[in-house]
């Protein structure tokens, strides 16, 4: 194929997209206009389809509506107890359930556009594919971080022979049966390990930076991610269940020749999607949330675990226990949550600053005392629980980058495997050594996000000293609150990822069981226990032909294959 023949006109799979995109409900953020938005351009290129395959991975890492409201807090924020959730009878059922199925539509959406990529790049010389080897490299990183994150949710999905509608017009072929779960994951952590040091000599495009709105032509950072994307799933698979013995050998040949596969460890190492302060992207974290005051509930849970001593006791007197305790209590609380004003029902006198989060194993008259009663500090138009921050690090911080992948993440994988020996020998120094570590720096990047804000209602925090956050971490990891090590480290992984992350939160607590004292009450409807899995989007059921071949197990209890 001459170059000519491959300036195509892309109208059949800018439609294709868009019915995806339209099935979605969803709609892209702006973008600045040096990158290339490949729905508005007339022809196709290997950039421009990598721009279109992270744009459509980027709805689900920025925290906007999709995402956010119907995503998190009212499907896997819930299952995670990341989120609160007034109402216990409905909190198995997601409240806007077309957010679960967007993920599906985006994932498909971007893996045509990276076959596409494919296509062309099949078709060039050598040394157009030179020029094009990192855009195909950074596409393929982040479609196979989205793919994995949507496999742990559904378990087996058509993977292989996905998309290729675009590729050969041929819309009866097109169909594509569905692959396992452990086949998939299988694939994905073995090319991880070919891209990861292809980075290092891949030549960079004299465009790459400015499309590559994630990493902006870094590609120490794209290996960085590649080697942290692989040990994060090798942990996935470590535990239990088919590929735990490929998991293992994975974590033993990072861990071991670190020199070979460095990772995000570092803050500077971090990847994110950058947000205004650099000027790359037009949006602003939490724009147009401010009204879904209901969905933004603080997790009774992560309160009780944050505070040391408890979220509120029923038998008390004092029955709003939450105060905050500095050098005792979790520092990131004051930047997570805002505190409640409440009438003590004993004394009649008014108890400040407490924090109070919704418990999901007590009665409803407790929800229903309290929200009568209760007011939040900061704004007081909300009755009730501890809500997420409105004035805080995260709400109106116009400066929040998109969290992808943190060093903390990392530090929590290495002290799991050096605590339960995966992999690697069991060594605790090291496990409490990368425990601290993890710990440390989730603090520290909650005041750095802290730090940065602008918005004209942010409030400020004096950060921890590294001496506190020390004596902090030290007490978290000998801790009697916990029956083994896994517990500690799981529970603080969890209160990282907090409802920044819940979909990973989610899975860790699928995994190990971990954190316990978590309790899941069986409630009546049409769900009535915690699901395991997410059923299949009504678009496969009815247009899919293989999906008989999977309709036997699309349940919601059925386990993904790396499940306890």
């Amino acid at each position: 194929m001459t170059m000519d023949m491959k300036k195509i006109n892309i109208g059949a799979f800018v439609i294709a997209g868009a019915m995806l995109m339209t099935a979605s409900g969803c709609t892209d953020s702006d973008f600045d206009s040096k990158y290339e938005d490949p729905s508005k351009v007339n022809q196709v290129t290997i950039s421009n389809l990598m721009v279109g395959v992270f744009q459509k991975v980027k709805d689900y890492d920025i925290y906007e509506y999709g995402r956010f409201f119907g995503f998190d807090s009212q499907f896997v924020g819930k299952y995670a107890q990341t989120f609160g959730y007034s109402y216990s009878g409905g909190m198995y059922s997601p409240g806007y359930a077309p957010a679960i199925d967007g993920q599906w539509d985006n994932l498909y959406s971007a893996l045509m556009q990276y076959r596409k990529m494919e296509s062309l790049y099949n078709e060039e010389n050598d040394t157009q594919k030179a020029q094009d080897e990192a855009f195909m490299l950074a596409a393929k990183v982040q479609l196979y971080d989205f793919f994995a994150t949507t496999v742990d949710i559904f378990g087996d999905m058509p993977f292989f022979k996905a998309c290729t509608l675009p590729l050969t017009n041929d819309v009866n072929g097109s169909y594509a049966p569905y692959d396992k779960a452990e086949d998939i994951y299988k694939t994905i952590l073995d090319e991880l390990k070919d891209i990861a040091p292809r980075f290092r000599s891949a030549a960079v495009p004299k465009n790459f930076s400015t499309q590559d709105f994630i990493n902006l032509g870094d590609m120490e950072k794209w290996e960085r991610y590649a080697n942290s994307l692989r040990l994060r799933l090798a942990m996935r698979v470590a535990t239990q269940g088919a590929l735990q013995a490929e998991g293992r050998a994975v974590i033993k040949e990072i861990l071991e020749t670190p020199a070979d596969y460095p990772l995000v460890e570092e803050q500077g190492n971090n990847i994110f999607i950058v947000n205004q302060k650099s000027g790359q992207l037009n949006f602003t974290a939490g724009h147009g949330l401010g009204d879904w005051v209901t969905n933004r509930l603080a997790s009774g849970a992560i309160i009780d675990r944050m505070l040391g001593h408890g979220n509120y006791d029923m038998t008390s007197n004092d029955p709003l226990s939450g105060v905050y305790v500095k050098g005792e209590d979790d520092p990131r609380i004051l930047l997570n949550y805002n505190p409640v004003s409440i009438t003590n029902r004993e004394t009649g006198q008014m108890d400040e600053h407490r924090y109070l989060g919704t418990d999901l194993t007590v009665a409803d008259e407790l929800t229903e005392y309290y929200s009568a009663q209760a007011q939040d500090e900061v704004n007081t138009a909300n009755k009730g629980f501890s809500q997420i921050t409105q004035r805080g690090f995260f709400w109106e911080n116009d400066k929040f980058d998109m969290l992808i992948m943190a060093s903390p993440e990392i530090h929590f994988l290495k002290a799991e495997a050096y605590a339960m020996g995966y992999g690697v020998a069991q060594d605790m120094a090291k496990a409490e050594e990368e425990f601290k570590t993890a710990v440390s720096q989730s603090i520290a990047l909650y005041y750095y996000y802290d730090s940065i804000g602008s918005g004209e209602n942010c409030r400020r925090y004096d950060a921890p000293t590294d001496k506190e956050i020390a004596d902090f971490a030290n007490a978290r990891w000998n801790s009697t609150a916990y029956v083994d090590k896994l517990d500690a480290i799981i529970t603080q992984k969890w209160l990282h990822f907090g409802f920044l992350v819940s979909r990973e939160a989610w899975s860790d607590i699928r995994r190990t069981g971990y954190p316990s004292g978590l309790v899941f009450p069986e409630v009546s409807g049409t769900i009535p226990n915690v699901p395991n899995r997410w059923r299949y989007p009504s678009t496969e059921v009815n247009y899919n032909p293989y999906y008989k071949d999977v309709a036997g197990t699309d349940t919601y209890t059925e386990k993904l294959f790396w499940a306890k």
